[in-house]
């Protein structure tokens, strides 16, 4: 071979081998930048409290990272921004309402903002007899949901609607049971979940009363709202699911025995308890309302709740009742009692008689409270 071909080929082999060195060394770098990168966007800091974030659908990237900036959810706004774009992130953020955190990590902060599968699973349990307002709290000490945002779409009726919910709230239709939810869930979604649940549930007692059902909308026209509603009274006063039956027949003797009086009141102080909490301020005997029942509140007809006031059931549900306790108003067993009073083991002392229900009280049964 020739020397000055054999140069040429040298000086190609040596451009090859430092082309390869560049490539590598390029894809070293860009490993390391990536690895960084990774590294960072899973650094949290202090998590702060949860709070309501607004995405409006007409921002661009840059100006919603200067309000998370600005709202303090994050600390640098150009390099959340960079994480979203080098991510593609960006064009999939959700607009709308959206629960954060301050301290989030930049990845966790992202799968929140596009509502991604990548968001932590959270489970809710919600109790047997807790109202609508307890449940929100807990979604949002969970991350699932924010407070208010829940209680506004509680009340929505374009999505209560769809849910056959022709309530003015879901009170009484947000099963009690445990959920497995996303962290910075849309409230609608977690409204239709547990509201779809009640009715699945609702359905299966159905099919083992029909007969039951059947009369009780003969007799009142009583259908699955005023059942729920009973249900929850129910649900509050018992602190022994064992007692849901009897304490639904003493509820049906007053309504349904013209020996009663009152006639037909119910005399359920849970029911005053929980037009305190819609009414709030607005009502003199509530101001101030921690959850205790005063005699105030019995007292006051401006209550719509108040059922010592007002004949027959409240306006709606006072908290969301367990099978148990929607089985005990469909098929209640049949019973002489007419009153009740708290004794001891969280058991009730029931009573025919007035004066029997007297002497309970007087021989250590403690007035019941909410």
């Amino acid at each position: 071979m020739r020397p000055r071909a054999r140069a040429r080929r040298g000086r190609g082999a040596r451009r090859g081998r430092r082309w390869v060195a560049v490539i590598v060394f390029t894809l070293l770098v860009c490993l390391v930048g990536a690895a960084g990168v990774w590294s960072w966007s899973r650094l949290e800091g202090r998590l702060g409290e949860p709070a309501a974030f607004e995405v409006n659908a007409a921002a661009t990237a840059e100006e919603l990272c200067a309000q998370l900036e600005e709202a303090g959810f994050i600390d640098n706004a150009r390099l959340f921004h960079l994480y979203l774009v080098l991510t593609n992130r960006a064009p999939k953020i959700r607009a709308g309402g959206h629960l954060l955190r301050p301290g989030l990590s930049p990845a966790a902060l992202g799968a929140r903002l596009i509502r991604s599968g990548a968001r932590p699973i959270v489970k809710l349990t919600i109790v047997e007899g807790h109202h609508r307002f307890m449940v929100a709290e807990r979604l949002q000490a969970l991350d699932v949901a924010h407070r208010d945002a829940f209680l506004t779409a509680s009340v929505d009726p374009e999505k209560l609607r769809p849910l056959g919910i022709t309530a003015p709230s879901a009170e009484g239709y947000l099963f009690p049971a445990t959920y497995d939810l996303y962290a910075d869930s849309d409230p609608a979604l977690v409204l239709r979940t547990c509201a779809l649940e009640a009715t699945r549930r609702y359905e299966m007692i159905a099919q083992r009363y029909p007969r039951e059902l059947a009369a009780r909308r003969s007799d009142a026209g009583w259908g699955m709202h005023e059942l729920l509603t009973l249900a929850s009274i129910v649900e509050k006063e018992a602190a022994d699911g064992q007692e849901h039956g009897r304490i639904a027949s003493v509820f049906y003797n007053r309504l349904k025995d013209p020996t009663f009086l009152p006639r037909q009141m119910l005399q359920s102080d849970p029911t005053a308890g929980y037009g305190c909490l819609l009414a709030g301020d607005t009502l003199a005997s509530c101001r101030g309302y921690t959850g205790r029942v005063t005699p105030a509140m019995l007292r006051d007809p401006s209550n719509a709740y108040n059922t010592y006031k007002h004949p027959g059931l409240p306006p709606g549900p006072i908290g969301n009742p367990s099978q148990s306790a929607i089985e005990a108003v469909i098929n209640p067993p049949r019973t002489p009692y007419f009153f009740f009073v708290a004794g001891q083991s969280k058991r009730h002392v029931f009573s025919r008689t007035l004066s029997e229900h007297e002497r309970a009280i007087a021989t250590g049964a403690a007035p019941e409270e909410e």
